[in-house]
């Protein structure tokens, strides 16, 4: 249940507290007194869409805190994800709105993805807003309100998982069906780039090295040339580099007898030599002792000009090995993809089946809900001042002419029957206001009023099947007043017994049923209106009542009415 609402720099509201009790809690104030908006700072709360209009003029944030207390944190827990931060019997939601045009969502001053509070939000509220009563006449909030009763939650998951893989396996089976008739096609095409590659046979690093034994065989002379040159320079010739340094080492070995410092230059000198003499060694190697062969030459060009035609047509030489690699696989694929094809055929029919099984049983429970449905809702509609109705709700199968396997049907006696995202029924909720007409669609026959009578039938209905914690109605009272006023507000007051209930209502009827009541106000505070709200006394709230009764001058007779017609609600019972 919904224990307290901080609101902040919301609208036109500077700051205001709130408790909340269980029951049913009354919001009072007159039209435009800033009712809806204090429900609207709640719903931003609960992950419901910001603007950075909605801060007070003048100031840069808004805040709106919640504060939540549940019997089963478990739930809340397991819609979080987070081992770090439990979340206990109570917590905190909060929403910070910036007129930077960025909001913040928080659960116990933790920041979270609004998707999460979004979830959070739909478990701990439902929300019956001025103009939900129209969201009736639309097929996928009738499919949910009947589920809401049918217990289907859990059934519902299933298929909704099975027939996200039965669409995957699908995709599947389509994209291999493609590629096998492409492969049939292009068989041809890639026999022939395969065969190409095979025989050619690249190695990898092969281009390389016959580029550079290329470059040395046809610079053979050049390079031989050059090295006797360098080593007749170095050792060869008469005045070679080996026989000068060894003839300077032989001077300064006769000064040795005058000055023994010159020793360290000579063993220097003698080290210099004996690398040079290794220098030489290696040079002798560097000459290349083979005969100039043409053949061979013109072989490397001709294996070098492959190598290069598969290199400009598959953009560089590494490719040629992915592309190999790709073509082989190809080939390869196109012999175990029948196989392939066939496997997941089969695993598209077992998976079709299991999803009949689980779809059937959804229809199976709905059935059933439909059956309370059509029982409870005339009962309850003529004591809202609805006699005579007759409703019923229409369950068939939507069916495709299509047997593809790649369609998403199943068959049901004999008949291809579309799976739909919440099961294969088609549902659709009939009225009639008159024992002699055929039940027809709710937007042939039924007005705003008793579409609003309607909805809050079919919510007390939900309401025994399904816990919510707390449930808002803003002013759900349209269109109806008197008798039926009492009788909707002894119906709140019912459903009230198991479910906490915040209602904005300008039904004295309504207001009386009530165990706890608000007053919203506007006023005018330095030329600026700003919206409070308080809790009233018993005392205060009579005084209210008695003013929704009789106008804005509260007599004494009025507020007599006010203390009989409190009593009269809260002593009858349906």
């Amino acid at each position: 249940m919904l224990q307290s609402l901080y609101i902040k720099n919301f609208a036109l509201i500077g700051e205001i507290y709130l408790e909340f009790k269980d029951g049913l809690n009354i919001f009072l104030g007159e039209t435009g007194a800033g009712k809806s908006i204090v429900i609207d700072a709640l719903l931003t709360t609960l992950g419901e869409r910001t603007s950075p209009d909605l801060v007070k003029s003048g100031e840069t944030k808004a805040i709106v805190e919640a504060t939540f207390s549940v019997e089963n944190p478990n739930i809340i827990n397991s819609i979080v994800k987070d081992t770090e931060n439990v979340i206990g019997n109570t917590f905190i939601l909060r929403r910070e709105i910036s007129t930077r045009g960025t909001s913040r969502c928080f659960l116990n001053d933790t920041p979270y993805p609004l998707t999460v509070i979004k979830e959070i939000g739909d478990y701990l509220v439902d929300f019956h807003g001025q103009h939900t009563h129209q969201q009736l006449l639309l097929p996928k909030f009738q499919i949910q309100l009947l589920d809401s009763i049918s217990n289907t939650e859990e059934l519902l998951e299933k298929y909704k998982q099975m027939k996200k893989q039965l669409e995957e396996k699908i995709d599947t089976l389509t994209r291999l069906e493609q590629d096998l008739i492409l492969m049939q096609k292009e068989k041809e095409k890639v026999d022939f780039e395969l065969q190409e590659l095979l025989r050619i046979n690249p190695q990898p690093e092969e281009l390389e090295t016959i580029e550079q034994q290329l470059k040395k065989l046809e610079n053979i002379e050049i390079i031989n040339n050059t090295l006797n040159e360098v080593n007749e320079i170095i050792y060869r010739s008469d005045r070679s580099v080996v026989d000068n340094i060894s003839f300077a080492i032989k001077k300064l070995e006769t000064l040795l007898k005058y000055d023994k410092s010159l020793e360290d230059l000579v063993n220097q000198l003698e080290t210099v030599l004996e690398s040079i003499t290794e220098i030489s060694t290696e040079l002798q190697k560097k000459f290349i002792d083979i005969e100039y062969d043409p053949e061979y030459i013109n072989n490397l060009r001709t294996r070098l000009s492959e190598l290069k035609y598969l290199e400009k047509k598959y953009l560089s030489y590494e490719n040629i090995f992915v592309e190999k690699e790709r073509l082989q696989k190809m080939i390869l694929s196109t012999y175990s993809l029948e196989d392939e094809i066939k496997n997941i055929r089969n695993e598209i029919l077992h998976l079709k089946e299991q999803i009949k099984s689980i779809a059937v049983e959804i229809h199976n429970k709905r059935l059933e809900g439909i059956q309370t449905l059509e029982d409870k809702i005339p009962e309850i509609l003529e004591t809202l001042g609805m006699k005579n109705v007759i409703f019923q709700v229409s369950s068939t199968f939507e069916e495709s002419s299509n047997s593809d396997i790649k369609d998403l049907t199943i068959e049901i006696e004999g008949k291809n029957v579309k799976l739909n995202p919440n099961g294969i029924d088609r549902i659709e909720f009939l009225i009639s206001t008159n024992p002699a007409s055929k039940p027809q669609p709710l937007d042939n026959i039924a007005s705003g009023g008793e579409l609003s009578r309607l909805m809050l039938a079919l919510k007390s209905i939900s309401a025994e099947h399904y816990k919510f914690p707390t449930m808002i109605f803003d002013e759900i009272d349209v269109g109806i007043s008197g008798k039926i006023a009492s009788m909707t507000a002894q119906l709140m007051k019912k459903i009230a017994q198991n479910h906490q209930i915040i209602a904005i209502t300008h039904l004295p009827q309504i207001a009386s049923a009530g165990n706890h009541t608000i007053l919203i106000e506007k006023k005018e505070k330095n030329g600026n209106f700003e919206i409070t709200a308080r809790s009233l006394s018993e005392t205060e709230r009579i005084i209210e009542i008695a003013r929704l009764l009789s106008g804005e001058m509260v007599s004494e007779f009025a507020i007599e009415n006010a203390k009989k017609l409190i009593s009269e609600i809260n002593s009858l019972g349906l």
